[in-house]
């Protein structure tokens, strides 16, 4: 008995390890998105809802593994995970500024 609440209480811990692994951004490269990101959406939508866009467009990416990251952040991605991680940004619908 004791044995199957353990296991039902590690299984779950044990199958999310591999999302763990994939589940942020290189070092320093989130900033460097956000400092793409922000001044390019800021001329056309404001600076506040530049920042939130471009923040959930970070978080709709991130669990891409590094690798990916790395090449759409150098721009040697391939087309097909640039429209994909596209498809995922523009997801975050910001709104034009008055």
């Amino acid at each position: 008995m004791r044995l199957n609440r353990l296991f039902a209480v590690v299984a779950p811990v044990i199958l999310l390890l591999p999302l763990a692994a994939h589940a942020e951004w290189p070092k320093g490269e989130r900033e460097k998105y956000m400092a793409q990101c922000v001044p390019a959406a800021a001329e056309k939508i404001g600076t506040p809802a530049a920042k939130s866009h471009c923040a959930c467009g970070a978080d709709a990416i991130k669990s891409y593994p590094a690798a990916d990251i790395q090449a759409l952040m150098n721009n040697t991605a391939n087309d097909t995970l640039k429209r994909e991680a596209l498809g995922k940004i523009a997801a975050c619908k910001a709104t034009k500024k008055e």
